[in-house]
């Protein structure tokens, strides 16, 4: 069964701001995670890997936008599975990226491993890749007519 909330969606009070200090929450939404959560994570290809679940029978999926958002994030950062499971787990400059609640998150590489299997699969990293460098270009206003 699938699990997919929109990224766009938000709610009336953003639990990480009772989480972290001002300081603290100040820097996670300004830095690469609020980027993320606000800018990449929205561009993910859910409909791609939602197809490789059921809609109605089966097990609840994680939330494929954080699962999606944590590949990227895996390979960004260049984490093992089991490194990547852990910082979904315990990290909260990641939930927060990957539009979670704080805390209470569990993920075992097992099922992390099916998720890339999935990417795999599907063959779907150069369009992600692609689609973050268009979104970044676009949200950050660049002109990049004159890169190589």
């Amino acid at each position: 069964m699938q699990h997919i909330v929109n990224p766009q969606q938000t709610s009336l009070f953003d639990p990480y701001e009772r989480v972290f200090s001002k300081l603290a929450y100040r820097r996670i939404i300004e830095g690469w995670q609020g980027v993320f959560r606000k800018v990449i994570l929205e561009i993910m290809p859910v409909d791609i890997i939602a197809g490789k679940f059921s809609e109605s029978d089966g097990r609840p999926t994680k939330e494929l936008y954080s699962m999606a958002g944590l590949v990227f994030i895996m390979q960004f950062h260049n984490w093992t599975i089991e490194q990547a499971a852990e910082e979904y787990m315990i990290n909260l400059g990641v939930q927060y990226a990957l539009n979670l609640a704080p805390g209470g998150q569990s993920l075992s590489p097992r099922t992390l491993d099916r998720y890339l299997a999935i990417f795999r699969e599907c063959d779907i990293a150069e369009k992600v890749f692609h689609d973050v460098t268009q979104a970044l270009v676009e949200a950050l206003e660049k002109d990049v007519s004159r890169q190589r």
